[in-house]
């Protein structure tokens, strides 16, 4: 009589067990589901965190060029690697992380507002607990150009910004400071390794 009991009480716990597992694949498939919208997965979900700190997931350089007279163009060519990642200037969200130029006060350069991408990002909704909402994600080789003004042609100045950005997935905040240089009349820009 113990067995039969021992025996029904065995097959009791094995039939919940399974519809258990049912109900937690048929989540996980809901859950699949809805990071899919519009034929877009998030970038989070594409890859294993195991990254270390010393793998580079970017190569970055810089240089300035003339457009016109007092008018100049700073541009930084990024070039991602191993599917690495980061939030445009374009997106509209409150992104911490979002890539950005910033200048040091100072009398030499003036920054126009604004900066331009190319390849332009594309806004998609991701639905990964750290966007959850629309974001434009940088996924490609991408080139960014700042427009500035040179107020002080005649002088030799130095000035100093840094550039900044998330990148992910590794999730750690890059900043790459640099260094605008005016010299006898020649411009030029390079890293600030100091």
């Amino acid at each position: 009589m113990v067995k039969y009991i021992i025996l029904g009480f065995t097959l009791l716990f094995t039939i919940s067990c399974k519809k258990e597992n049912k109900v937690e694949k048929k989540q996980d498939n809901t859950i699949a589901e809805t990071v899919k919208t519009n034929n877009y997965i998030s970038p989070y979900d594409s890859f294993v965190y195991d990254f270390s700190k010393n793998i580079n997931l970017y190569e970055l350089t810089m240089k300035t060029f003339q457009i016109d007279k007092d008018k100049h163009s700073f541009e930084i060519d990024i070039k991602l690697i191993q599917g690495a990642f980061f939030v445009s200037p374009k997106s509209k969200g409150d992104f911490k992380g979002k890539f950005r130029v910033e200048i040091s006060d100072n009398k030499h350069i003036a920054i126009e507002k604004g900066i331009t991408e190319s390849p332009l990002s594309k806004e998609v909704f991701d639905s990964h607990p750290f966007v959850n909402g629309y974001v434009n994600w940088v996924k490609e080789n991408t080139i960014y150009n700042k427009n500035y003004k040179i107020k002080t042609p005649r002088e030799n100045f130095t000035v100093t910004g840094v550039i900044k950005f998330v990148i992910e997935p590794r999730c750690t905040l890059e900043e790459i400071p640099f260094i605008i240089v005016h010299e006898r009349g020649e411009l030029r820009v390079r890293r600030d390794d100091c």
